[in-house]
C-alpha cells in the first residue's frame, strides 16, 4: 500500500516535526524530516514513501528539490527505488568497519537510525568450558550472562548473547542496557579501558529458540560472529555470540598491499 505525506500529518494538517527553514538546503531539510520519520517507525521497511509529486505538494518544492531529497535517503542505504514503482525503506543494515572496534550505535550512527535493545535475560549462570576458557575462569565459575535482541528503528538486527566475569557484569546489570551500548557503559560509565576484541565470523543454522528474536525462520542459516573483548589491562571483560540475518549484516575493511 502506498503512504502518501497526507499519512503523516498531525491532525490539524501540519507536519509532525515540520521541516524548519534553516540554512542547510531546502532538499537536506526534507531528507532529514523523511529520515526521522522512518526511524519513528512511520515508515516501515519495505513500505513505500511519498513520491516526488507528494512531496513537491506537501513542502511547496520543485521535482529537483524532492528528487534530491530522496537521493540523500538513497545514498546512505536507508531507501531504495524500485523502476516505475517509486522509493522504499530498506531493512536497516548495521555497517561493520572490521578495522576498529565499534558497539551496535557507533555502527547504525552514519544512517541516522536510532537503536534500542529489548533486554531478554539477565542472570548468573556456571560458565561453560567454552565461556570459561574465553574469559580466562575455572569451568563453572559464575559469570553474568546478558541476553539482548538489538533493534534499529522498528526492524530486528540481532540478537547477542554476552558473557561477563560477575565484577563487570554485576555492575552492569543495573545500569539502562536498553538505551546504551555496554562498549559505552563499560567506557563511560564503569571506567574500563577497551583494548582490542578478537572477532570470528561464520554460518550456523539458527538455533529454534533464537529464531524469532533474530528476525528468521526456524531451521534458517544466520551469520554468527563470536567476539571476545580485551581491556587495555589484557583482561577479557566480554564474550559474545551475536546471530543475524544476512540481510542485516553488513562488513567493509581497509586491506593495505604489502
Amino acid at each position: 500500500m502506498i503512504r502518501t505525506m497526507a499519512k503523516v500529518v498531525a491532525p490539524s494538517g501540519k507536519p509532525k516535526r515540520a521541516p524548519k527553514p534553516a540554512r542547510q538546503p531546502k532538499y537536506a531539510v526534507i531528507g532529514d524530516w523523511l529520515a526521522g520519520r522512518i526511524a519513528a517507525g512511520d515508515f516501515s521497511a519495505g513500505e513505500q514513501l511519498p513520491s516526488e509529486h507528494d512531496i513537491m505538494q506537501s513542502f511547496a518544492v520543485s521535482r529537483v528539490t524532492a528528487r534530491q531529497a530522496l537521493d540523500k535517503l538513497k545514498a546512505c542505504g536507508q531507501i531504495e527505488s524500485r523502476h516505475g514503482k517509486g522509493y522504499f525503506v530498506r531493512r536497516p543494515q548495521a555497517v561493520a568497519r572490521l578495522e576498529r572496534l565499534q558497539s551496535f550505535g557507533e555502527m547504525m550512527a552514519p544512517l541516522g537510525i536510532a537503536t534500542r535493545s529489548n533486554v531478554i535475560e539477565l542472570m548468573e549462570v556456571p560458565a561453560t568450558r567454552e565461556v570459561a576458557e574465553a574469559l580466562r575462569l575455572e569451568p563453572r565459575t559464575p559469570v553474568t550472562r546478558i541476553v539482548r535482541q538489538r533493534i534499529a528503528g522498528e526492524a530486528t538486527l540481532s540478537l547477542d548473547i554476552s558473557f561477563f566475569p560477575t565484577d563487570v557484569g554485576r555492575k552492569l546489570v543495573l545500569l539502562d542496557l536498553q538505551k546504551e551500548d555496554v562498549f559505552i557503559l563499560l567506557e563511560r560509565k564503569l571506567g574500563f579501558e577497551l583494548g582490542y576484541a578478537d572477532l570470528t565470523i561464520d554460518v550456523v543454522e539458527v538455533d529454534p529458540r533464537h529464531a524469532r528474536f533474530v528476525g528468521a525462520r526456524p531451521g534458517e542459516n544466520v551469520l554468527r560472529i563470536q567476539r571476545l573483548t580485551i581491556d587495555n589491562d589484557g583482561r577479557p571483560i566480554d564474550y559474545e555470540r551475536l546471530y543475524a540475518r544476512f540481510d542485516a549484516m553488513k562488513f567493509k575493511v581497509r586491506i593495505p598491499r604489502g
